[in-house]
């Protein structure tokens, strides 16, 4: 997959605007091991809840997860839920300056209970009545403004009450004038307002109701296929459709495309991901062909997580790999942040721990094999080379600062490697927040100067014992003929 992960480093920068449906994720996660006294309900114990964009708001965050730079027209209310919404936005580095604001209408709010990887019961929040004539005029002059700008459009319907025929064929309009693509992700049966679009890419149930075909055959995919192009007045259709794959149709041919083996979790955003990696590979340059065996491989990544979560463009290269690569595991200080993030809003336990690690031995691989079985990630950070001389002296480090950390990603237990510059890791435990820290030494936790900022991020610091003589110090005495 060489040819295809040639695009991945043009998304870099690439503008894509974003117009839709926006929400409120709400993850409520819990667990369950009782059954109501009052009915026969599951009782869930919160273990804690978090908030991320979802509708449009999501496939914003896989635009900015894959590099992109997302512009994002949404509505939100002047409510609690609308506040929680732009900090979510805002945490993912996505702007809110076109967010508008309104009075009347609530933000709409999806709350989705989860117990042991599985959504127990989800409970909307939303108004969908027609917008008024003056927000549609703001939204109208604000696609006139930011088109020009950007390098294409996605038009994201969740059939909240945004997306109309009037918004969208003003979106298409300025699309076309600006010779800029413009891909939908549709909802409803009334593809009509989508006229003139480049792409529309409905999933199996989508296009069932948008054609009034039951589709269980070849033959009954291509008819209903071309109805949808038919409605849609698009160029193109591309048809997700789960375990079968996806199938990309013109007026001509049809293609389709064998789905990406993965463990199944959750389909939650999984649309949202096909639709942002397809609009940014056509932006860097792929072959419509080209952009939808990449948007394959990205809705693979996401369905494999629990909840709403995006694609990450690390994530996109290592499915596209087919496997994890060794050096896959070592990540930049810009990429371990948002990693880390995303597997705690997945309910995993991430570790940290970090050190010179200069010359691997016994007392290195025992330390972290114990330190991973504290949860369920691994994230090492090694000291530079920089930084272990200043620690350790001019004639250290033995190893340089790569070999170590591809040393370190090599052993089975360690999920993640860091490199970091800094004498002390308290920048990089800020950007990782690890529910575990873990230090090796004879240490008294309540001396340890990282305790406080451990602790304040709601995270706890471990300290494992040393192995008596088990030192780099000690190992290169013995090579040099020392007493040690």
């Amino acid at each position: 997959m060489d040819n295809l992960k040639k695009y991945i480093p043009g998304f870099s920068g690439k503008k894509i605007l974003i117009i839709g449906d926006l929400m409120l994720d709400e993850h409520i996660w819990s667990t369950v091991s009782r059954i109501s006294p009052e009915a026969p309900v599951p009782i869930a114990d919160v273990k804690k809840t978090t908030h991320v964009p979802g509708g449009c708001g999501n496939v914003a965050a896989n635009i900015a997860a894959l590099g992109g730079t997302p512009y994002l027209i949404g509505l939100i209310g002047r409510d609690s839920s609308g506040e929680k919404l732009l900090s979510a936005l805002k945490k993912l580095g996505i702007s809110t300056n076109y967010v508008i604001s309104d009075d009347v209408r609530p933000t709409i709010l999806k709350s989705r209970i989860i117990a042991a990887s599985q959504h127990v019961v989800r409970v909307d929040r939303e108004d969908k009545s027609v917008l008024s004539p003056a927000l549609t005029q703001l939204i109208v002059k604000r696609l006139r403004e930011l088109i020009p700008r950007v390098d294409a459009v996605i038009i994201s319907d969740y059939e909240k009450g945004l997306v109309t025929k009037t918004i969208c064929q003003a979106a298409v309009k300025f699309a076309r004038a600006n010779k800029k693509p413009i891909a939908v992700d549709p909802k409803g049966s009334d593809y009509g307002k989508y006229a003139g679009s480049t792409i529309i890419t409905p999933n199996l149930r989508e296009a069932i109701v948008a054609s009034g075909i039951d589709i269980n055959s070849d033959a009954s995919l291509l008819a209903a296929g071309k109805i949808i192009l038919q409605k849609a007045k698009s160029r193109y259709a591309l048809i997700t459709r789960g375990r079968d794959g996806m199938t990309l149709l013109d007026n001509k041919e049809a293609k389709t495309f064998p789905a990406v083996p993965r463990e199944v979790f959750d389909i939650t955003g999984a649309g949202d991901a096909v639709i942002a990696t397809l609009t940014l590979a056509l932006s860097a340059g792929a072959s419509l062909k080209e952009a939808t065996l990449l948007s394959n491989f990205a809705g693979s990544v996401v369905v494999g997580k629990i909840g709403t979560a995006p694609c990450f463009r690390e994530e996109l290269e290592e499915a596209l790999a087919g496997h994890e690569p060794i050096t896959k595991k070592i990540k930049t200080r810009q990429e371990i942040g948002p990693i880390a993030g995303n597997l705690k809003n997945e309910g995993v336990k991430v570790v940290f721990t970090n050190g010179c690690f200069d010359i691997l031995h016994l007392g290195h691989v025992r330390y972290l094999r114990e330190a991973k079985k504290l949860g369920d990630v691994l994230i090492v950070g090694v000291n530079s080379d920089k930084s272990v001389a200043a620690l350790k002296g001019p004639s250290r480090p033995y190893v340089s600062e790569m070999e170590r950390a591809e040393i370190l990603a090599s052993l089975e237990f360690v999920d993640y490697v860091i490199i970091f510059s800094e004498l002390r890791p308290d920048n990089l435990i800020k950007a990782v927040a690890p529910n575990v820290h873990v230090k090796g030494g004879d240490y008294k936790i309540d001396d340890l100067p990282e305790k406080k900022i451990v602790e304040s991020l709601g995270g706890k610091v471990v300290v494992i014992p040393p192995i008596k003589g088990r030192s780099t110090t000690n190992i290169v005495a013995k090579i040099l003929g020392g007493k040690k």
